[in-house]
Order: structure tokens, then sequence, then C-alpha cells
């Protein structure tokens, strides 16, 4: 592959970020990319991490809801049962998520009702 080959997306991370080996010198996490507004043009990237040092940053750093500038090559599957997946060679953050006060507590509280 030749420079040309790299592709660099920007959006944003919805889901936690998983290790993708029990050593968890790999990582994996999709990226949500919207190229409108529209949410029906959204893609969900499947992306994977092989530099452990950046890997560790991926799961110990990164929170849904940051958005993510990621450059690298799309490995694209030779036979059916092979999945699609960006191999991420760089990786910044553009803003991080906001975060709430107290992350142990729910953004949203049910209340029990009295049974009658």
């Amino acid at each position: 592959m030749t420079l040309t080959d790299l592709l660099v997306l920007d959006g944003f991370l919805d889901e936690p970020t998983m290790p993708r080996d029990a050593t968890r010198s790999t990582a994996r996490f999709r990226l949500t990319v919207s190229p409108t507004h529209d949410g029906t043009d959204d893609l969900v990237l499947p992306c994977s991490v092989t530099d452990p040092v950046m890997a560790h940053a991926v799961l110990h750093d990164l929170t849904p809801g940051d958005e993510l500038r990621v450059t690298g090559y799309l490995h694209l599957p030779r036979t059916p049962t092979e999945p699609m997946f960006l191999a991420v060679t760089e990786l910044h953050v553009l803003q991080s998520a906001l975060l709430l006060d107290d992350p142990a507590s729910p953004a949203l509280r049910l209340i029990a009702a009295n049974p009658t």
C-alpha cells in the first residue's frame, strides 16, 4: 500500500472500546461517521488498533461521545466471512465527550411509583 491508500475520517465513538485479545495489546472500536447531518447517511466502521501503545490509550483514555480523527488503511474482505475494518495507524481526539459531575450516577433515574 502507498500513502495514497490512507483514509482519514472524522467521527464519534458511540460505544466503549474493547480489547482485541487477552493481553490487551490491541484494541477495537466502532467509529460512527456522519458525512451529512442526516442520520440515514451514517456509517458505522469497525476499527482495529495493533500498536500496543496506541491500544493502551484507546482502551484507557477514550470514552463514548469523543469526536475522533482516525487515519488508517481500509481492510476489505476477501471472502464472505471476513470482516471489513479500518486498520488505524493514527488517532487524534478532536473533542472530548462531556462528562457528568458524578459518572456513577445515571443521567436518568427511574422512580418507582407506589404499587396499589
